[in-house]
C-alpha cells in the first residue's frame, strides 16, 4: 500500500503587523511537502474569498497560491486562512490582516 502525506504549509505573512490604506497586499500558501494533487481555498473570517475587482487568487504550479489586493481597504481587514487538501488530509494556514488608521 502507498503511504500518501498530507500537505504541510508554510507561515503567511502580508509582510508586516499593520499594513496602510491604498498598500498592495500579497499572500502566498505554499505546500512545501504532501503529495499532489492539492486543492486551494481561501477565506477571510471564515467566507470562502471570491475573486472581485482588486482582489484576486491565482494558483501557481501545482503548489503554491497567491492573493492579492490591488487596494487595501478597512473592509480587507480580518483573518485570512489558505486551506488545502489532498487525498490524505486538509490543513490551514491563517494570517491577520491589520489596516492602519
Amino acid at each position: 500500500a502507498l503511504f500518501l502525506e498530507p500537505p504541510f504549509l508554510t507561515p503567511m505573512s502580508f509582510g508586516s503587523d499593520i499594513v496602510d490604506e491604498n498598500d498592495f497586499g500579497q499572500l502566498v500558501c505554499t505546500v512545501i511537502r504532501g503529495d499532489p494533487p492539492f486543492s486551494f481555498t481561501w477565506s477571510l473570517q471564515g467566507d470562502v474569498v471570491n475573486s472581485e475587482p482588486g482582489l484576486s487568487t491565482s494558483q501557481f504550479g501545482g503548489r503554491s497560491s497567491m492573493l492579492m489586493i490591488d487596494s487595501i481597504g478597512h473592509r480587507h481587514s480580518g483573518k485570512y486562512t489558505c486551506t488545502v487538501s489532498n487525498v490524505a488530509g486538509q490543513v490551514s494556514e491563517s494570517t491577520e490582516l491589520k489596516v492602519n488608521g
